[in-house]
């Protein structure tokens, strides 16, 4: 009896015992826990997916796909001009005649002497021939023949040289009627009628090529670069970026008519500003565009296409790439490195990374760390 008593005793001491160990280590646990940090809930926000159609809005300039100053290509009077100062004229428009008369006289003397040429070849080919005949009779000397056959080659390189001073005159007659290279805009006359113009002087007239025309935004570097990768990826998977129609807004707000299509980057970029410029190409029939104008260029997404969609001002960057803050099931802190795409409004396009239904920290996630527990709070 005594010693059943003494054993029930001492298991209720160390009940007891255990009890107060465990009581204690508790509270020694929860003194040393970290603190949850509080965070208004409309701090957090929850991503979702949905249809976007990315647009973009650069300023820009126009600019015109080909200017050229034209000079003549010899120095004659200026016999007429057959164009008005602001005229839109045709390839192959004839714009202005020289004074022909001292090159077509040139060209008559290159005539004849093409003719003197050929019956001098003539002569040493009959002569060469006669003296094929006579030598092995021996009656010539072998010096005799030998010039015979010399003066063929002499003949004949006088022949070629006649032909190309020819073909000079005529050149010089045919650059005394000046045509337009491409269809365009031109200048005012530079020389009035009577004048004697000359390859080096000063240009007969400018022209500007105003249809179609370039339309130019430069962009960041950053832009371009993550383009540039993002082709690549999908062409390394047999994809194409989404088309994209690109208009122009004028000076006052006011639409062009017309839609364009990129053309091209520019082959070198701004180092001194971080930008490159990139080219799209618009129809301009009317030449309502002119090189210089300042317009805003205009890109919208054809078709929609759904994306998680993420507020750019829950994504920081660093040297690992763009990454947001989000909260786990237990209110911890995780980071989470994303790769981004179009901007839609004031969010950003996820390509990966980010599921839908994360809760993401929009506000003061710079400030906190991993493993950080949260305590959401009512704003009220």
């Amino acid at each position: 009896m005594k010693l059943t008593l003494g054993l029930l005793l001492a298991g209720t001491l160390a009940i007891a015992i255990s009890g107060c160990d465990k009581t204690e280590q508790q509270q020694t646990a929860t003194e040393t826990a970290p603190q949850a940090i509080p965070l208004p809930a409309s701090a957090v926000v929850v991503t979702s997916r949905r249809k976007i159609q990315p647009q973009f809005r650069h300023p820009g300039v126009i600019e015109a796909l080909q200017e050229a100053l034209i000079r003549p290509e010899i120095s004659a009077r200026l016999l007429a001009t057959h164009f008005s100062a602001g005229d839109l004229v045709e390839k192959g428009d004839l714009l202005v005649e020289l004074d022909a008369s001292q090159y077509q006289a040139q060209l008559e003397g290159a005539k004849a002497d093409l003719l003197s040429a050929k019956a001098n070849e003539q002569q040493a080919r009959t002569n060469w021939k006669r003296a094929e005949e006579l030598m092995p009779e021996g009656y010539i000397s072998a010096l005799d023949y030998d010039k015979a056959k010399a003066s063929i080659d002499v003949a004949s390189a006088g022949v070629a040289r006649a032909e190309a001073q020819l073909q000079k005159a005529q050149l010089d007659v045919d650059n005394t009627r000046i045509s337009a290279p491409f269809s365009g805009r031109i200048s005012k006359p530079r020389h009035a009628v009577g004048s004697l113009v000359q390859p080096s002087g000063q240009p007969l007239f400018e022209l500007v090529q105003l249809d179609p025309i370039y339309a130019s935004a430069s962009v960041d570097l950053s832009i371009y670069n993550t383009f540039a990768l993002r082709l690549k990826e999908l062409e390394a998977q047999g994809e194409t970026l989404p088309e994209v129609e690109l208009t122009l807004e004028l000076a006052g707000g006011g639409a062009y008519p017309h839609s364009g299509r990129f053309e091209n980057w520019s082959h070198h970029s701004d180092d001194s500003s971080g930008m490159i410029k990139g080219r799209a190409l618009f129809p301009n029939p009317d030449g309502m565009l002119l090189p210089g104008q300042n317009i805003t260029l205009v890109g919208r997404a054809i078709q929609a296409f759904e994306r998680t969609m993420v507020p750019q001002a829950a994504v920081m960057q660093d040297q690992q790439g763009r990454y947001v803050m989000i909260l786990d099931e237990d209110d911890t802190v995780q980071r989470r490195n994303i790769e981004t795409g179009a901007r839609d409004g004031a969010d950003w396009a996820v390509h990966s990374g980010l599921e839908e239904g994360t809760r993401v920290i929009a506000q003061g996630g710079q400030s906190l760390r991993p493993g950080t527990r949260i305590s959401l709070k009512n704003d009220s």
